[in-house]
C-alpha cells in the first residue's frame, strides 16, 4: 500500500508497537483472529489484497493485550440513578477500548415527574444527555477515536418535545448523534393529515401534544441541521430475526446496527470494486471473499475482549455480525452504470441479494460445525440452522475506505477531485482514478492536440475541484455527465431509493446519508420521510447542503426587550488591542472585518469594504454603531442575534455569499472572534488571526483542518483527508 494520506492513517490510528507497514497490521490481526494456519492466510489474503477490511477497532486491537474487536454497542439506560450512572460507567469502557454506543433514554420518566426516594423531581432524559454528553468529551477512543454516541427518544415519550429541539443550537450535545424512534400509528396519522390530533398529554404539565407539533419538530430540526434522525420502529421489529429475547429500540451510533441491549456487534467490508473488471462482476471471487469475511467475522465473537460480562453475554447468545460492502459507486462507475438509475439500482438489489444468501450459508456451514447461536431456539430461522442470528448490514467505512482506496458504503462519490491535508499539514490534490481515465479518452475523443487536450483536462479538473460538479460543463457528453453525477448531484429521491434497494436484501440496517440540497424545502424533508417509511427502510439520515455553515441559534419564542445600557462607560480603551482580520464576501462587495478583544470579548468592530461594490460610508457606520454597543455593555451575542434576522436580496442571489446580508456577515465575524477557537461553523471564509495564519472557514476536522463531509449516517463529520470522524 502506497500513499502518503493511506501512510499517515495507518501511522497515527493502526500501527502497534514494532510495525512499521500495513502489511504487518495485516499479519498481526490475521494471526489473531485465524484457528489455523491456512485460515490465518486466507484472512491476510483478504485484507492485504484490499477485497475485505474489518471495522477499526479490529484492525487496532486484533493480537494486543487490549483485545476489544468491536465496533457496536447497546446499553439499557434504566430510570434509577444507579442504572443511569452505570450506563454512563459503561459507555466510558467502551468509549475507551474504541466503540460507540447507543441508547435509548425513553426509561427515564418526564421533566418534572416525583422522584418518591428525595420527594424531588426528575429532570427528565434530555438533562441525562447531558451528563452523557460530557463523560463522552473526557473519553478519547482508545486514545485513537473520539467517542460517540446514538441518543434515542421514543416518539410517544412525554419529552418528546424537547428532545426534537435538543440540539437546535449547534454544538449542544455534539457527542450523540439523535434519532426519534417512529411507530406506524404515529406515521399513518402524519400521512391521512390528522396534525391537530392529540398524541399525548404530559402527565405533569398537562399540556396536550398534538401529532403536528411533534412532526414539525422533527422537520423543522432536520431541516435546520439534520438532527433529528428518524428510526421506525415496526419495521426494525417486523425483522427482528429474534422476537423470543423481546422488542428492539435502541441502535449503534450511525443507525445500521438495531441491537438489543447490551449487544455489541462487530462490522466489516466488502470492497465491491475489487471483484469489478470490465463490465462484468466476478461473483466466483465474490463468493470466495463472502465466504472468508463470515469466518472471519463470527471468529472474532470468540477471541474478542469485551468491557462488560453483560455484553460478552448478550452477544454470544445471538453471536450477530455485520457484512456489509464499500466501493460500490466506483464498481458501478466501472459497469459504466449511473448511480440514480434504475439499472444501478437493479444491479445492486441482485449483488446484496447475493451476498446476503452466501453469507447465510456459509453461517449454516459454520453451525454444522460449531453449532448454532445458542438463542436459535424460538428464532425466526426455523428449523433452518444458522450460526448467527444476523449476518449483513451497510456500515459506515469512513476510515477503512480510504485504506482501501475506494468510494465509501454505498454512497455516492462526493468530489472527484478534492484537497487531502496528512498529519504533517502537507496538502494534495487527489483526483478519483475512473474519472481521470474517461475524461482523457473523452477529451481525446474530441480530436484535440495533446497539449490542448491536456490544458482541457487541467480546466475540467480544476472546475471540479472548485465547484464539485461537471454538470455544468457544457461541452462534456451527456452521456459522461450521467454517469459521473457526485452525491450533490443526484437527487434525494434517488439517494432514498438506492437504500431501498439494499434494504431489501440486508438483515440488519443501513448506514447512509440522503443528502439534499440548500434550496430544499421543509415540504421535501417531509416528502423524503414518508417516502423512507413506505419503502420499509428502518431509519433514515438527512443533511442539506451547508445547513451546518452556520452556528443555529436559540432564540427564545417571546418577544426579546432591548438591553439595558449604562449611562457611562467605565471602562477606558487601552492604546493596544488584539484582534482577527477577516476577509469574506457578502451579496454585494468584499468585506476586511476586524474584531478588536478586550479581556476575550469583543470590544470594537471595523468595516472596510474591498474592489467594487457596497458602501463605505454605510460599513464605517455599522462598525461604528457595532462599537458604540459593545462598548457600553451591550452582549455582542445580541448582535449575532439581531443581524441573522436580516436578509438582503443581493445576498440572497449571489451563490458566494457567505451571509443573508452583509450585516449578518459581520454578526458570524464577530461570532468567531468571540469565541477565539478553531472556525468550525462558518462559511468558507479566508481568515487571518493576529499571528497571520490563515485558516478554512468551513465545518473543519480537528485533526487536519480539512472540511468535514456529511455522509455515512454521520451527523458529527467525516474528514475524508485524515480518516477522522464523529461518529466512527
Amino acid at each position: 500500500m502506497t500513499g502518503s494520506i493511506t501512510d499517515s492513517i495507518i501511522k497515527a490510528r493502526y500501527l502497534r508497537e514494532g510495525e512499521s507497514s500495513f502489511e504487518d497490521i495485516c499479519r498481526r490481526v490475521a494471526d489473531a483472529i485465524g484457528d489455523n494456519k491456512k485460515e490465518s492466510e486466507d484472512f491476510y489474503d483478504e485484507m492485504i489484497s484490499l477485497r475485505f477490511l474489518p471495522n477499526s477497532p479490529t484492525l487496532m486491537n486484533a493480537g494486543t493485550k487490549l483485545g476489544q474487536l468491536s465496533a457496536c454497542f447497546t446499553l439499557r439506560v434504566g430510570d434509577s440513578i444507579e442504572e443511569i450512572f452505570d450506563a454512563i460507567k459503561w459507555g466510558a469502557l467502551i468509549h475507551k477500548t474504541g466503540g460507540g454506543t447507543g441508547y435509548n433514554f425513553s426509561n427515564i420518566r418526564p421533566e418534572g415527574s416525583g422522584v418518591n426516594s428525595t420527594d424531588g423531581v426528575a429532570s427528565g432524559p434530555i438533562s441525562f444527555m447531558k451528563v452523557f454528553n460530557s463523560a463522552t468529551d473526557v473519553i478519547k477512543q482508545g486514545g485513537r477515536r473520539r467517542g460517540a454516541n446514538m441518543g434515542i427518544l421514543n416518539v410517544w415519550h412525554p419529552d418528546i418535545l424537547k428532545f426534537v429541539k435538543c440540539k437546535s443550537t449547534e454544538g449542544e450535545i455534539s457527542n450523540f448523534n439523535i434519532s426519534v424512534m417512529l411507530n406506524d400509528e404515529f406515521m399513518q396519522l402524519v400521512e391521512a393529515g390528522k396534525l391537530d390530533r392529540v398524541w399525548l398529554t404530559h402527565p405533569n404539565t398537562g399540556e396536550e401534544i398534538t401529532v403536528g407539533a411533534v412532526w414539525e419538530g422533527i422537520i423543522d430540526g432536520v431541516w435546520r441541521n439534520g438532527e433529528p434522525g428518524v428510526l421506525f420502529y415496526d419495521e426494525i421489529n417486523r425483522n427482528n430475526l429474534t422476537p423470543n429475547l423481546g422488542p428492539i429500540d435502541t441502535t449503534n451510533p450511525c443507525g445500521e446496527q438495531p441491537l438489543l441491549h447490551f449487544e455489541s456487534c462487530v462490522l466489516g467490508s466488502i470492497n465491491l470494486s475489487k471483484f469489478t473488471e470490465g463490465r462484468t462482476l466476478d461473483r466466483e471471487m465474490l463468493e470466495r471473499s463472502t465466504r472468508r469475511a463470515v469466518r472471519f467475522l463470527d471468529s472474532i465473537i470468540e477471541c474478542n475482549v469485551f468491557p462488560i460480562p453483560q455484553i460478552e453475554e448478550a452477544t454470544k447468545r445471538t453471536r450477530k455480525i455485520g457484512l456489509g460492502l464499500m466501493g460500490v459507486h466506483d464498481a458501478l462507475l466501472m459497469l459504466k452504470i449511473p448511480y440514480d438509475s434504475a439499472e444501478g439500482r437493479e444491479f445492486c438489489k441482485d449483488v446484496m441479494d447475493f451476498v446476503n444468501k452466501i453469507s447465510i450459508d456459509e453461517s449454516r456451514i459454520l453451525a454444522a460445525e460449531k453449532g448454532v447461536f445458542p438463542a436459535f431456539e424460538g428464532s425466526s430461522w426455523g428449523d433452518f440452522p444458522v450460526r448467527n442470528a444476523a449476518v449483513t448490514t451497510i456500515a459506515p467505512t469512513g476510515t477503512i475506505s480510504i485504506l482501501a482506496q475506494c468510494s465509501s458504503g454505498i454512497e455516492p462519490v462526493f468530489s472527484y477531485s478534492y484537497t487531502r491535508k496528512n498529519t504533517v499539514q502537507k496538502t494534495f490534490e487527489v483526483t478519483h482514478p475512473i474519472f481521470e481515465s474517461e475524461l482523457e479518452k473523452r477529451i481525446l475523443d474530441l480530436g484535440k492536440r495533446p497539449a490542448e487536450a491536456e490544458n482541457l483536462k487541467k480546466d475540467v479538473m480544476k472546475h471540479v475541484h472548485s465547484k464539485g460538479t461537471v454538470q455544468d460543463v457544457s461541452w462534456l457528453p451527456d452521456d459522461f455527465k450521467r454517469l459521473f453525477k457526485t452525491a450533490l448531484d443526484i437527487d434525494w429521491r434517488s439517494h432514498i431509493l438506492m437504500q431501498s434497494a439494499f434494504q431489501e436484501n440486508v438483515h440488519a440496517s443501513i448506514s447512509k446519508t440522503i443528502n439534499m440540497s440548500n434550496a430544499s424545502t421543509k415540504k421535501d424533508i417531509e416528502a423524503a420521510l414518508l417516502l423512507a417509511w413506505h419503502e420499509k427502510l428502518k431509519g433514515l439520515t438527512i443533511y442539506r447542503t451547508g445547513s451546518r455553515k452556520d452556528v443555529v441559534l436559540s432564540l427564545s419564542e417571546k418577544e426579546e426587550k432591548p438591553d439595558e445600557i449604562p449611562a457611562e462607560n467605565p471602562v477606558t480603551r487601552p492604546k493596544e488591542l488584539s484582534g482577527k482580520t477577516y476577509l469574506c464576501q457578502s451579496g454585494c462587495c468584499r468585506l476586511y472585518v476586524t474584531v478588536n478583544l478586550l479581556d476575550g470579548k469583543p470590544w470594537e468592530v471595523f468595516i472596510r469594504t474591498v474592489g467594487i461594490g457596497g458602501c463605505e460610508a454605510n460599513s464605517n457606520a455599522l462598525g461604528r454603531s457595532i462599537s458604540t454597543g459593545l462598548q457600553n455593555g451591550v452582549p455582542h451575542e445580541k448582535f449575532i442575534r439581531q443581524f441573522a434576522k436580516v436578509n438582503c436580496v443581493s445576498a440572497i442571489r449571489n451563490k458566494n455569499s457567505e451571509g443573508l446580508s452583509c450585516a449578518d456577515v459581520v454578526g458570524r465575524c464577530i461570532d468567531m472572534a468571540a469565541s477565539m477557537q478553531k472556525i468550525t461553523t462558518l462559511g468558507d471564509w479566508e481568515v487571518s488571526d493576529v499571528s497571520g495564519n490563515k485558516k478554512s472557514g468551513k465545518n473543519i476536522c480537528p485533526e487536519c483542518g480539512c472540511e468535514l463531509d456529511f455522509g455515512e449516517g454521520c451527523n458529527n463529520g467525516i474528514c475524508k483527508s485524515c480518516g477522522w470522524s464523529g461518529c466512527l
